[in-house]
């Protein structure tokens, strides 16, 4: 086999990642600001910034002012709030939008790497990307994409002897001690390595006697020492063994968490997210039934450690949407190794030519095969730094190049309020006195810089407050008495909502602003019912 030189030119991945970056960015530049919440993590991340302290009460309520609150995504909030001061919400669509693009285009890279051609490669890596499109949000959990992708592509690594295990700690390491304090999911990278384990140890368990204490000792135990390890720098943040504590008291509001849309179970009934996790699926079941003979034999087929990784993320993607971009992550490499061959990954090793005339089918078989081989060259990727570099540059400026606006990045005045916080800031509503939508309450508090009567954080916020937010927020029978109870004379809320149209019928309450999202209603009489 001859080594084949870089080349500069792009390969398909680089096409694939201009796309990715390109939809959020220009094709729907609202896109990545499509959930309020962004608004209450860059609020957080300015308060740190300002005070120099990570908050341990909440500031962004007036309901619960005051109340023990764990910030544990402070530093991706940190950074967020960083890239907006410098260069607005253009600069932080540009960093998710790279962000999410190099992630796709190292999975497409993966993948050719595992033997699988370039178009089963496009084909896999996009649909891949469709359904993690859910949540191409500016929000922290794309450090969460980045942790489970680098825990699981390096124990790969080390499991196939890519890596030693001391460049796996290195890495590891790393990224816990960033993933622990960007968001709560970091005990996954926990999970993904103790699969690892439970796997050497079935190797183990099957090996010949001869070489099962080496196995024990090369795998089995540096993986022990590592999850170890890990669990000590989890500890490494501002709130110490609190964050656990905090993090499984929200795990145990299962009530709430029911009725939180990204923790339900995908419905299988047309939509383009759950149509290409079937797609998913079957590539999957349809991959392990063409490797059933050799599944675990040879180093080009999938690990018994790899594919118990891609069972419990298929259960997770099963039980909660908001697992299903992980889902992807974690399966595009596994699927790719069960669809690929070893001829693929190689350059030169084609039979010589003949003298012989070739058919038809034999001359596109060589040119899909010269092709295959000249992409594999093309691994340089300097079209996505060169226009990495150009957004960035663009949005620091302002969104504009030479004048004209390029990047129009922000929240969807269709489905966010616009003149209604208009009416609010011009009318010095106090913040204390009103009710909002909860998804809106990161997106007002952030417009108002003020706190808000509620936003989304489900963790946060206790039972019996979220059955006195579902009453006034769907009209039930008894509402009125809600808003008495929390003092609460000016309502904002989507268009359509059961509760305006009840506040227009109710003698006392007064239509003063509304736009494409939203209506506000006051009560006139008196200021506080």
């Amino acid at each position: 086999m001859t080594q084949p030189s870089k080349s500069p030119l792009p390969d398909a991945g680089d096409m694939l990642f201009i796309f990715l970056v390109s939809l959020p960015l220009f094709t729907l530049p609202m896109m990545l600001f499509g959930d309020g919440s962004t608004g209450w993590h860059i609020a957080v991340g300015d308060h740190i910034l300002k005070t120099g302290a990570i908050p341990t009460t909440d500031f962004l309520t007036t309901s619960h002012a005051g109340k023990p609150w764990v910030a544990y995504q402070w530093l991706a909030d940190t950074i967020m709030a960083l890239l907006v001061k410098a260069g607005g919400l253009n600069l932080l669509a540009v960093a998710c939008s790279i962000s999410i693009g190099t992630l796709f285009l190292l999975l497409y890279d993966r993948s050719r790497r595992e033997g699988l051609g370039v178009f089963p490669s496009l084909i896999l890596v996009v649909c891949g990307s469709l359904l993690a499109a859910l949540h191409f949000l500016a929000r922290p959990h794309l450090f969460n994409f980045w942790g489970v992708f680098i825990f699981s592509t390096k124990l790969e690594d080390f499991a196939r002897g890519r890596i030693t295990i001391k460049r796996l700690a290195i890495w590891l390491s790393v990224a816990m001690l960033v993933w622990v304090n960007t968001h709560p999911a970091f005990a996954l990278g926990i999970g993904i390595t103790g699969c690892y384990l439970i796997g050497f140890l079935l190797d183990a368990i099957i090996a010949p006697k001869a070489q099962r204490m080496s196995i024990l000792k090369a795998r089995c135990l540096p993986i022990v020492a590592l999850i170890a390890a890990f669990c000590v720098i989890s500890l490494i943040n501002p709130y110490g063994i609190g964050l656990h504590e905090y993090i499984f008291q929200y795990l145990k509001k299962t009530s709430v968490i029911s009725q939180t849309d990204e923790f339900m179970s995908p419905v299988f009934h047309g939509n383009l997210h759950s149509t290409c996790l079937e797609m998913f699926l079957f590539f999957l079941i349809t991959g392990l039934y063409r490797k059933r003979g050799t599944l675990f034999a040879g180093a080009q087929n999938i690990s018994s450690s790899s594919l118990l990784v891609v069972l419990v993320f298929t259960h997770m993607a099963l039980q909660a949407v908001r697992n299903m971009p992980l889902f992807a992550i974690v399966s595009i490499p596994a699927i790719a190794r069960l669809w690929g061959s070893a001829d693929a990954t190689t350059i030169g090793d084609s039979a010589p030519e003949t003298a012989a005339p070739l058919s038809i089918l034999d001359r596109i078989k060589k040119a899909g095969k010269d092709f295959e081989e000249q992409e594999l060259a093309c691994k340089m990727h300097i079209l996505p730094i060169l226009f990495s570099l150009f957004l960035i540059v663009a949005a620091l400026m302002g969104g504009s190049v030479m004048g004209t606006q390029v990047l129009t990045s922000g929240f969807n005045p269709k489905n966010f309020p616009t003149t209604t916080i208009e009416y609010i800031q011009k009318n010095n509503l106090d913040p204390a006195h009103g009710f909002n939508y909860d998804n809106w309450g990161g997106y007002l508090g952030y417009k108002l810089q003020k706190p808000v009567f509620m936003d989304d954080r489900a963790d946060f916020f206790e039972q019996d407050f979220y059955l006195d937010y579902a009453n006034i927020a769907r009209a039930m029978p008894g509402f009125e008495d809600v808003l008495k109870k929390h003092k609460l004379y000016w309502v904002i809320m989507p268009v359509n909502s059961l509760t305006g149209e009840k506040l227009s019928r109710t003698p006392g309450w007064t239509l003063k602003a509304e736009d494409k999202a939203s209506k506000l209603y006051v009560n006139d009489s008196p200021k506080t019912p």
